[in-house]
This record gives C-alpha cells, sequence and structure tokens, in this order.
C-alpha cells in the first residue's frame, strides 16, 4: 500500500485548530508530553501537587495562566497519608477536578490501557502527571548500554503518542544526573538521549538540598526559552523572577569574549589558532573547539560592535584565526558630524547639485 501523501499546499490553506495547540500552563505545559527533571530531593513533588491544584482549580502558576480542567496525578512514590499531610500543609482545598491515583502499573503490565479506560470514565481530565516515570517503565536489568536508546525511545514515544492521540497534557517527572554538564544542561537528564529528544517541552529544576532557593529553565518546541528563579517557603515554589530567551542569550555570553576583544582593540590584529588564543587571555577551563563556536555564535554580540574582524584560514595542519580592529576613521567622525548637521533645503541641495555638475564639466 503506497503512503498517503499531503500536499503542503493544503496544509498551508488548511485553518488552525486552536484546540491543538493549547498550553494547559502558559508556555510551561503543552498538550503533548512534557519531562521535568531535577535532582533527588529538589522538592519537584511539592511543585507537582501545587501545579495540579492549581490548573484543576484555574488559578495561575508561577504566575502563568493555567486552562481549567480535571487533573489525574499519580504520587507513584507516595502513599495516601503522606499525600493528605502534604495538602493539608499546602491549606488549599482541593476542587472535585483533581484526581489521585497511588496505583503503580508498568507500561508493560498496561499501564496505558489503564489510563485510557480512565479517561474514558472521566472524559474531563486534560492533564495526567506521573510522579516519577521510572516507577512505570519497564524492568531494565540486563539491557546494554547500545540498546538502552532504543528501549528508552520506545518506552517516551508510548508516552507522547497516547498524549497526542488523546489531546491531553502529559508531565512525566524524572531525574538528573549527580555530574553536572556545563556545555548542555540538557545532557544531565538521566538515561540516554532519547529522554530529551522525544518530548514536547523540557523542565529542569535545580536546586541544592540545602538551600531554599531554585531555578527552572524551559526548552521546548512550540514555546520560547526561559528561566526562573524562585524561592521555595512554606511548602511552595514562589516566583522571584523571570529571565526572556534573550537575556538567557546575553548571560550565556562568556566572559572571555570580552577579553579577547580588549586584546584586539589592544594590539590592533591578532593571528594564531584557538589554543594559542586562550593562552594569551589567560583561559584555562574553555576547550578551544568550545572557544570558536563561542566565537562563531556570538560574534555580532560581542566582536563585531567593538569593530572587530575575523578571518579564518586552514592550514596543512591548523586552523588560524585573524582578529582585525578597524577604528573609526576620520572621515567616519567627518562623515558621522555631517550627518547630524541641519539638513539642505531643496533649493539648496538643487543648487549644489549644479556646481557639481558644473565641476565635473570643468574638469573634463
Amino acid at each position: 500500500m503506497a503512503f498517503k501523501l499531503i500536499q503542503a499546499e493544503e496544509l498551508f490553506y488548511e485553518p488552525l485548530d486552536p484546540a491543538k495547540a493549547e498550553m494547559i500552563v502558559e508556555d510551561m505545559i503543552p498538550q503533548g508530553l512534557t519531562l521535568l527533571a531535577g535532582a533527588a530531593k529538589s522538592c519537584k513533588s511539592w511543585m507537582m501537587l501545587d501545579m495540579c491544584l492549581a490548573v484543576s482549580s484555574g488559578r495561575p502558576f508561577l504566575g502563568r495562566r493555567t486552562l481549567p480542567c480535571e487533573v489525574a496525578y499519580f504520587p507513584l512514590e507516595d502513599q495516601k497519608e503522606r499525600l493528605k499531610r502534604r495538602l493539608l500543609d499546602l491549606g488549599e482545598v482541593p476542587t472535585p477536578a483533581l484526581h489521585i491515583c497511588t496505583e503503580r502499573r508498568s507500561l508493560e503490565q498496561g499501564f496505558l490501557k489503564e489510563l485510557q479506560e480512565t479517561l474514558q470514565e472521566h472524559p474531563g481530565i486534560r492533564m495526567v502527571v506521573i510522579d516519577t516515570l521510572q516507577k512505570i517503565r519497564e524492568d531494565g536489568s540486563g539491557i546494554s548500554t547500545a540498546n538502552q536508546y532504543s528501549k528508552e525511545d520506545a518506552e517516551i514515544s508510548k508516552l507522547k503518542t497516547f498524549a497526542d492521540n488523546h489531546g491531553i497534557a502529559v508531565v512525566c517527572v524524572h531525574h538528573l544526573r549527580k555530574k553536572p554538564d556545563k556545555r548542555d544542561p540538557v545532557n544531565e537528564i538521566l538515561g540516554s538521549a532519547a529522554m530529551s529528544s522525544v518530548p514536547d517541552q523540557i523542565l529542569r529544576l535545580e536546586k541544592e538540598r540545602r538551600q531554599t532557593h531554585g531555578e527552572l529553565s524551559s526548552v521546548g518546541r512550540d514555546s520560547p526559552q526561559w528561566k526562573m528563579v524562585l524561592e521555595f517557603d512554606d511548602r511552595r515554589w514562589h516566583l522571584i523572577r523571570e529571565e526572556t530567551e534573550d537575556e538567557i542569550a546575553k548571560e550565556e555570553i562568556p566572559e572571555v569574549l570580552y577579553r579577547i576583544a580588549e586584546l584586539v582593540k589592544g594590539c590592533g590584529e591578532w593571528t594564531g589558532t584557538a589554543t594559542q588564543l586562550l593562552e594569551v587571555v589567560d583561559e584555562e577551563e574553555m576547550p578551544p573547539n568550545i572557544l570558536s563556536a563561542k566565537i562563531s555564535r556570538f560574534y555580532y554580540d560581542v566582536l563585531y560592535p567593538a569593530g572587530i574582524t575575523m578571518q579564518q584560514k586552514r592550514t596543512s595542519s591548523e586552523r588560524l584565526m585573524t582578529l582585525t580592529c578597524h577604528p573609526q576613521s576620520e572621515d567616519d567622525e567627518s562623515a558621522d558630524a555631517s550627518a547630524e548637521e541641519t539638513p539642505l533645503t531643496w533649493e539648496e541641495s538643487v543648487e549644489k547639485a549644479k556646481n557639481i555638475l558644473t565641476q565635473g564639466g570643468e574638469s573634463t
């Protein structure tokens, strides 16, 4: 049987269904699969319970609008009495729209089949929170590293497909590795690359055990990147401030690039390898390939405004870069000064043009 093809033109003119683009929590929890990853004891479960209360009652969550709907919360690491204590500690009377289930079923034991039956009994459920993902995963003992990606990809894809087919949001709580990755924090998510490549949205919660403050950051397919600075107080996360995508990008500019700009402005021109450049500016922690990538990424943010051009040349043994500073010339300064003068009137412009033409005719 041949593949069923869709004409791009028809897709372009097809009206966009707003229901398929709805966010359960504004720019945070979309329809589809969301992964919230955090270290152990980082108060992830407190955040999830508070979010479930917010969505089921329609109140904002961390300063963001919510879509009021029924919620199914699976706190699979907690018992009924512990949940009751947490609800009492939060001091918010839940609405009938919040449903809680502590029964454990793995994907292999039919978790999604029973979840589908639950949705049929409660069609108002639009968000499902699973805390934690590990509690519904199949037994991974004996799985080789080579097969880990395939296994995890199959598990996560089942959850995403289920969410997409039912038009709901599925939020899975997961863990971070103990070892941080400064180059790409997404790599800190426990497991293979499938854990970060399949979900529609990734939320990453950072908090030291003995600290009360933390950071919640977002990377999503259909929502902007952002970072929240939070404070954990009285069993709840509170928003202190939020950074936008542009502000995050500016923060990512490494300080060493500004030192390089000062170096080139001081000497006028510098030529060498990335390794040599790191030595000159006394930077020991950054690898040469990362420096080259950062220079390319933030050239127009740091070097270009400083009047520095860059050329690269590959020799038989190494790649050389030449950074040249072009200070503003006197002609440029006079041009800037003339641009600030009062503009000529129409008559003055015509007279000036005639003089130029006359002078040009005399010179020929």
